[in-house]
């Protein structure tokens, strides 16, 4: 799996999120030691969740079969990669080395997503096409993926980019540092694993933050 977080303004965005998550960044944007792997970039506001698979022309094959919208994959240092689904579904095969079999999923990491799509159908279509397995959520129309690293779910109400959520070791303080960066952060909520909040970044990127209960 691989996140990508775009800002109008990359140098801006290193300074937010390096307040926020304490984060460090390798030449080229990546984040030091993220696990799963991320990083920034530009070319507008809005982020991206890329889910690995073993074999994308299979995959997107498969995508378009099950009535879906799939751009041919395109092929870079990481291996190759595509926007499905009207670019709110991303894939990709990992070159080698570039994988992160075990994420750790620790502080400032990514630790739970949720992806969001129009309608029953979509949601059999991409549990089909990743191989995920799906069982009830905790919320009406939610779905939790019981065999995804880092754990994730499924929304059935609106097709749209996905819900990243970082983990921190307290959420209240988290916030804070949310604000003084210049962004924004709403009030904490409980759920069924701990507490979130939810954010916006000083150039309107949405993001969540949340901390587990212990035990």
């Amino acid at each position: 799996m691989y996140y990508a977080i775009h800002v109008p303004d990359v140098a801006r965005g290193r300074d937010f999120y390096s307040a926020v998550f304490s984060w460090s960044y390798r030449s080229d944007d990546h984040i030091e030691g993220s696990s799963p792997a991320g990083g920034l970039g530009g070319g507008g506001s809005g982020v991206d969740l890329y889910f690995e698979v073993s074999d994308i022309a299979a995959t997107v094959a498969e995508l378009r079969e099950l009535g879906g919208a799939a751009p041919d994959p395109v092929e870079s240092p990481s291996g190759w990669s595509c926007l499905a689904e009207g670019g709110v579904l991303g894939l990709w095969q990992p070159a080698s080395g570039y994988a992160d079999d075990s994420p750790k999923c620790a502080e400032g990491d990514l630790f739970y997503y949720v992806v969001p799509v129009a309608d029953e159908d979509a949601k059999a279509r991409y549990a089909a096409a990743l191989g995920w397995e799906l069982a009830p959520g905790s919320h009406v129309n939610g779905w939790h993926i019981s065999n995804s690293v880092p754990p994730g779910g499924v929304f059935v109400d609106h097709a749209g980019p996905p819900d990243l959520y970082f983990r921190v070791a307290d959420v209240d303080e988290a916030a804070e540092r949310v604000r003084r960066a210049g962004g924004t952060a709403g009030e904490t909520q409980p759920n069924s694993a701990g507490w979130h909040a939810e954010c916006r970044d000083d150039q309107g990127v949405t993001f969540n933050i949340g901390a587990l209960r212990s035990g």
